[in-house]
């Protein structure tokens, strides 16, 4: 039998002491963190790191000018849930500029997560979902998500923000973007009409709102109070993030250089308050709005009375926000219909898609309507199509316009998926619209004037000609007039049918490569399917 020699008694005595209270005298046993306290950046905050029932674990130490802290605690600290929480210090506001003193910051660490030269960062969106795990009984699975589902993203702890006004040549975009995240809470305080050092007492209403999971100016009591303030979080809290977003975006203090593609996804709020009136975007179904052809409602009520609001006209200006360019999009000639009781009814012909597949954000949709002389926006996400065919584009040959640099370049037609109805046969509804310029897709039709981009010269429409090909054979079309077509169609259920769209303008056919030689569109469509 082989015996092992044991170190000293005292010493093993000593260490298991050590590990039962949580400290230690041997460096061996101590874990060292690093982090960052970000509002902007907080100069001279007191950190701590404290458990469940407040008992400070270690610290507390002292951020320099950048925000950043460095911080050693035990290692068998580690076992249990732990809170980073900064008191004082001071941090230029992004917003205005202004340097002012700062609140409370959290960061909420869950037990065994947490390693030896890891980075803990707070942020207003940490501590928001601290707020939620401390203050509102929810597990770190719940925060995250109703912070996620309310902000459009979850705060990754061990990113540490940029300065979103100066940012150092070394950050990347991971960090740009946490720094922007942090800085349009400034910019929501402000759009709130907030003093910039309230924005804490912000932090901690945001997180009684989404105590019931909806981030909607109320909780299970009612109304939720901004602090002392006097202020109230409103029912369109979460479009005014959005809005924050944005606004900060365009803030001369935004120093990120990021893009409209690198802000991520802008979070889609369903209610928008005016001066006047109370907005908000029903959608007819659970699916996601896609590219192609999109129907949604408003729904518009008395801000103050909530009474119906009828007899209205709304104006759609509908913008893509890309990162190299700006566009718009088609819309029929009417785009805003009337129903009842305060409903209003809108289509629209979605060109591209904001968000990939993947969550890759393309940039962003801003749909702006004009409700009695009063703006509201929308920031609706659109996916990629999937299945069948919901857009096709043809281009011109001769049929040219100018390009923002004066270059010649053949116009652009769309033809859309309106819709398919019936049993079987079947009537396939077409939408046709054409390129002025990126601003301007209006719908085809015969004897109106195309205009020709920055200086072309103007089409006159004297001709539309639509062929629907299928099976060999073509198809009799009707024009409603309005930009749409119509052809009845016998297709095969649950089977992809190829159908063939042929388009002549003024004589002149449109080809998928504005070549004599191009193809027509052809457009898969699977009858019985999602």
């Amino acid at each position: 039998m082989r015996v092992y020699k044991l170190a000293s008694f005292p010493l093993i005595v000593s260490c298991f002491y050590s590990l039962l209270s949580g400290c230690s005298s041997s460096s061996s046993s101590d874990v060292s963190i690093n982090g960052a306290i970000v509002a902007a950046a907080v100069n001279g905050a007191q950190v701590s790191l404290v458990d469940d029932n407040g008992n400070v674990v270690a610290g507390p130490v002292s951020t320099d000018t950048t925000g950043q802290y460095t911080m050693t605690l035990p290692m068998g600290s580690l076992a249990q849930n732990l809170i980073v929480k900064s008191t004082g210090g001071t941090f230029k506001d992004e917003a205005t500029g202004n340097t002012t003193a700062a609140g409370e910051m959290l960061t909420y660490i869950s037990a065994n997560t947490l390693g030896d030269g890891d980075n803990v960062c707070a942020t207003p969106g940490s501590t928001i979902i601290a707020q939620l795990v401390m203050q509102h009984n929810k597990t770190m699975t719940q925060a995250e998500n109703a912070f996620s589902n309310a902000f459009g993203y979850t705060p990754d702890k061990s990113v540490v923000p940029a300065n979103a006004m100066s940012p150092a040549a070394s950050s990347d975009n991971k960090e740009k973007l946490a720094g922007f995240r942090a800085a349009a809470f400034s910019q929501l305080a402000l759009d709130l009409g907030l003093s910039h050092d309230n924005q804490f007492d912000m932090f901690s209403a945001l997180a009684q709102d989404l105590s019931d999971d909806v981030l909607d100016g109320i909780d299970a009591s009612g109304a939720v109070d901004i602090g002392t303030t006097g202020l109230r979080l409103e029912a369109d809290i979460r479009s005014r993030f959005s809005a924050a977003l944005i606004n900060f975006y365009a803030n001369s203090n935004n120093g990120t250089g990021l893009d409209n593609s690198q802000i991520g996804n802008i979070p889609f709020a369903k209610t928008v308050l005016t001066n006047t009136y109370k907005i908000e975007y029903i959608q007819p179904s659970i699916m996601s709005t896609m590219e192609g052809r999109s129907t949604f409602q408003l729904h518009i009520t008395h801000r103050n009375t909530g009474a119906d609001v009828t007899g209205l006209t709304p104006v759609l200006v509908p913008m893509m926000h890309m990162a190299t360019m700006t566009h718009s999009t088609p819309l029929p000639a009417i785009a805003v219909t009337e129903d009842a009781n305060g409903l209003y009814t809108v289509d629209i012909y979605y060109l591209m898609a904001s968000q990939m597949m993947d969550g890759t954000s393309m940039g962003y949709w801003d749909l702006q309507f004009t409700v009695g002389g009063e703006e509201a926006h929308f920031y609706p996400a659109v996916v990629m199509s999937m299945g069948d065919t919901v857009r096709t584009r043809l281009k011109g040959q001769t049929d040219v316009i100018k390009d923002m640099e004066g270059n010649d370049v053949g116009r652009d037609y769309f033809i859309f998926k309106e819709g398919l109805t019936g049993t079987g046969p079947y009537t396939f509804t077409l939408f046709i619209a054409a390129r002025e310029s990126m601003m301007s897709f209006p719908a085809l039709v015969n004897n109106t004037q195309l205009m020709s981009g920055m200086g072309g010269t103007p089409l006159d429409i004297t001709s539309i000609d639509v062929d629907v090909l299928i099976n060999g054979g073509s198809v009799t079309v009707n024009s409603n007039g309005d930009g749409s077509w119509n052809a009845d169609l016998t297709l095969t259920d649950d089977v992809a049918n190829q159908v063939e769209v042929k388009l002549s303008v003024n004589g002149e056919r449109k080809t998928s490569d504005g070549t004599s030689g191009g193809l027509n569109s052809t457009f898969i469509i699977t009858p019985g399917s999602m």
